[in-house]
């Protein structure tokens, strides 16, 4: 899993200047030259609206808002270069700064309890464990509801959760969130999850083989086996990270056990040298781009989908080392009870 892909870069001198309201948001950036001449974007976090923009020069840049009648403070803003999410920001009173090691920005109240609720959001993700992920974030987001913090741990709540209890905390958000571009996204993948939930049949979706013709998932899913679809990309390093676990999967369940690679958002080129790189042995589904997103609704990868022989999906999300906790259990079970395993 890897909900947060975030690139750094950067930004130019400049004054975003709204109102005319004694309650000022300075934020201070100082970002690497290989930026310089890009232009920047800050925008509103809940609806992506462009709050103002920015060429950079000599590697900074300011931007300066106040509380007006179009805009409250404190307010959840996200900065972006190249159209990808470069920092954090929340634009409350006082000076803040986000240089090129940091996602966040410091130096105000809520910016400094946001980078420390990130940093450990972070370490948890680095565990591969989806619930103790979705566990802090629900805290958070409870912990936080005076203050837009909430906004942020609101949608990685609403990424990941239980979408049997998404319209519960929907129920109980603040207009704003709830009404947000952000959360109705996020509250139509949790319908999504809830459609290729455990217990359903898998769905299939069109892609490639290695040679660029059209193929679908399921002429790539053995029968008679435990499947793991593996949904990856190149550029995912928690997605490269998990293949050796995957290998000792097939290793240690030998021919009960299957793995599927798809790649997601990938250039089949790039897909094919991590293959070739990583000695990958497993087929692998190309050039799906976001259609596997649009069907079973997960927000960030690697996400591991295990489907049973008989097309059933037996869990997902799991972590690869979860996953194979589980088919010992399943396939032990089969082996005292052949009439289960022969389904």
């Amino acid at each position: 899993m890897k909900i947060k892909n975030l690139t750094y870069g950067c930004l130019a001198a400049v004054a975003l200047l709204l109102g005319c309201s004694r309650q000022k948001a300075t934020l201070n950036i100082e970002f690497p030259e290989r930026y310089e001449g890009k232009t920047v974007e800050m925008m509103t976090y809940s609806d992506s609206v462009p709050m103002g923009s920015a060429v950079i020069k000599d590697r900074k840049a300011q931007f300066v808002m106040e509380r007006s009648d179009s805009l409250s403070l404190p307010c959840f803003m996200q900065l972006s270069v190249d159209g990808r999410i470069c920092a954090f920001y929340i634009a409350e009173k006082g000076v803040a700064h986000v240089t090129d090691s940091t996602t966040v920005a410091s130096g105000t109240p809520l910016n400094d309890r946001l980078a420390t609720l990130i940093a450990s959001l972070d370490s948890i993700e680095d565990l591969d464990d989806m619930d103790l992920y979705v566990d802090f974030a629900e805290k958070a987001y409870n912990s936080n509801r005076d203050n837009p913090i909430s906004d942020f741990f609101g949608i990685e709540w609403l990424k990941f959760a239980n979408p049997e209890r998404v319209d519960s905390l929907l129920a109980q958000a603040s207009p704003e969130l709830r009404n947000s571009k952000r959360a109705r996204h996020y509250e139509n993948f949790a319908k999504l999850r809830l459609a290729t939930a455990p217990g359903h049949k898998y769905v299939d979706f069109a892609g490639e083989d290695s040679n660029g013709r059209p193929t679908r998932l399921s002429k790539l899913i053995p029968t008679g086996k435990y499947t793991i679809i593996d949904f990856w990309a190149s550029w995912c390093p928690y997605c490269i990270r998990e293949i050796p676990d995957l290998k000792r999967i097939r290793a240690d369940f030998g021919s009960m056990v299957e793995v599927v690679g798809v790649a997601v958002r990938d250039l089949p080129d790039d897909t094919k040298a991590i293959i070739n790189k990583q000695e990958i042995e497993w087929p692998v589904l190309f050039n799906t781009n976001h259609v596997p997103y649009d069907i079973y609704g997960f927000s960030g990868i690697p996400h591991l989908i295990l489907v049973a022989p008989d097309g059933t999906i037996v869990s997902r999300g799991e972590s690869a080392a979860q996953v194979h906790t589980r088919l010992e259990k399943l396939i032990a079970g089969a082996e005292l009870n052949p009439t289960a395993g022969s389904r």
